[in-house]
């Protein structure tokens, strides 16, 4: 999605777009961020933080807090709904070009399902800022969609006979809406943080409602529900 329809977005979003910080069923965030070893005055830097959500749980852990993303009516919505008790400084930036605009800061980069672009470029660049903006041995909690979740998901919606609306490519290009997404496997996500100077430190299944997928919960006692990953990395050096 382009700038201008994040913008749009923005009145809506907490019914348009699953935030993992708020959605996630199982506590795995809290988790991840307990696990984190953080030092005095530590900075916390959210990459594609939307409604800020996860500075307004967390910010008061970190004595410096910056949250960044591109979309201007985002942010401004953000500052309002902020419950942060440390002061936040709230900025309207592209991503990928974070790490130039932020240098390296970062005790622990926070970017939950914003490496999703279909152009790889763009993904690149992205991967990069996150790599960029962390110290060494600083953390990165990763969230990105599931291409194993997927392929559940698109079995069940077949049964539904709503196969049409859950397409997906063989590199993990899923179509939602006429929206394209990139998916990961786990083994994938493993191999991409460790191209970018990343050591996975945790990796789990953070956990959503089937309604988020616009689907029923399938019956049987042994259904998972959808999942994204969710990594806690650490920076080699």
């Amino acid at each position: 999605m382009k700038r201008a329809d994040w913008n749009r977005l923005a009145d809506d979003f907490e019914a348009e777009v699953c935030d993992i910080t708020r959605e996630e069923r199982t506590g795995k965030v809290e988790r991840f961020v307990n696990a984190v070893r953080l030092p005095r005055h530590a900075v916390l830097v959210d990459l594609g933080c939307g409604l800020g959500t996860f500075v307004s749980k967390y910010g008061r852990r970190f004595a410096r807090v910056v949250a960044a993303d591109h979309a201007r009516r985002i942010i401004a919505r953000a500052k309002v709904a902020s419950t942060s008790a440390s002061p936040v400084e709230w900025l309207v930036l592209d991503v990928g070009k974070a790490g130039e605009a932020l240098g390296t800061i970062a005790d622990l980069t926070v970017c939950m399902n914003v490496i999703t672009s279909s152009d790889s470029a763009r993904r690149d660049a992205l991967w990069r800022s996150v790599a960029t903006v962390t110290r060494p041995r600083g953390y990165a909690l990763i969230v990105v969609p599931s291409i194993e979740s997927d392929r559940i998901v698109r079995k069940f919606a077949f049964r539904a006979g709503r196969a049409g609306e859950f397409t997906a490519t063989a590199d993990g290009l899923v179509t939602r809406d006429g929206a394209v997404q990139k998916h990961f496997s786990r083994e994938e996500l493993g191999a991409t943080l460790a191209e970018h100077g990343f050591a996975v430190r945790r990796m789990g299944r953070a956990a959503y409602a089937w309604s988020v997928e616009g689907l029923r919960k399938p019956s049987g006692a042994n259904v998972a529900s959808p999942w994204d990953w969710m990594c806690l990395a650490q920076r080699v050096g």
